[in-house]
């Protein structure tokens, strides 16, 4: 199946796991977080590219936004960031993903298999992985609507759990992301060893 399709990246937050550090700027691979998910989702075929959260130098995104009020949670991103989507699916993914190609390729080679609003991955202990799917942008849209001022510091599922969503297991390694110290760390290592 061929879909036409937009990314929204997440890479606002505070950094409180690492330290205050800015997550979208940390680099692996000689590359920052955020650059490594926006060249992933072009790779793909994202038409358009959305970063929300502070908005880090020399971005490679098509559109920058930020919530409203800044640090409202991921669920106020996406409600912020689905209003620059175009097309009819989105890519929605963590910049802290160390495998973006993979998350990427998985949701897009198993679309085939997806529910009426789209694909969510789910690790190896069960747990859904909202930042690592692909919706359908007036799905989310509308879910976002239908929540209105509960958004700010909503947990992701209270819109994303709503939808009609197909979930695809896969191991750990696939979802891993960076959001501590150690979690860097590993990532680094596993880059000098490859």
């Amino acid at each position: 199946m061929t879909i036409t399709f937009d990314a929204l990246i997440l890479a606002g937050g505070r950094g409180t796991r690492l330290g205050g550090a800015n997550k979208p700027e940390l680099l692996l691979h000689g590359q920052r977080l955020v650059d490594r998910v926006i060249d992933a989702a072009r790779r793909a075929g994202a038409q358009r590219v959305v970063v929300i959260g502070d908005s880090p130098a020399g971005t490679k995104a098509d559109a920058l936004v930020r919530e409203d009020p800044p640090f409202a949670g991921p669920l106020a991103g996406i409600a912020a960031g689905i209003a620059a989507v175009d097309h009819p699916w989105c890519l929605i993914l963590a910049c802290d993903l160390q495998h973006p190609d993979a998350v990427i390729g998985t949701l897009l080679e198993n679309l085939d298999r997806r529910a009426a609003d789209g694909m969510v991955l789910r690790d190896a202990q069960g747990y859904l992985q909202w930042l690592a799917g692909i919706y359908r942008t007036t799905a989310v849209a509308d879910a976002c609507t239908e929540l209105g001022d509960r958004l700010v510091n909503a947990p992701v599922r209270a819109s994303l759990g709503t939808l009609d969503l197909a979930e695809l297991p896969v191991d750990d390694e696939t979802t891993n992301d960076i959001d501590t110290p150690q979690a860097l760390e590993r990532a680094r290592n596993n880059e000098t060893q490859q």
